[in-house]
């Protein structure tokens, strides 16, 4: 895991969550915040996929509960 890979999923998270001060870590999870639901989690991905130019299958979505996952999918 890179510190700028970090750096560009906090800038989504800040935005999807609309926590402009979020800090966010590898150990950070669906449990941390309740805004990150279902939803969120589409426009996360969605976003992920476009800022790092991957695309994403279900089956890996499904995985997702932290964001040491996405980085593991980067």
């Amino acid at each position: 895991m890179s510190s700028a890979q970090l750096t560009r999923l906090q800038r989504i998270f800040r935005e999807v969550l609309d926590e402009p001060a979020l800090r966010l870590t590898e150990d950070y999870s669906t449990a941390d915040h309740p805004e990150w639901d279902s939803v969120a989690m589409v426009q996360i991905v969605l976003a992920v996929e476009q800022e790092f130019g991957v695309e994403l299958e279900m089956a890996e979505v499904a995985e997702i509960k932290s964001v040491a996952d996405i980085l593991r999918l980067l």
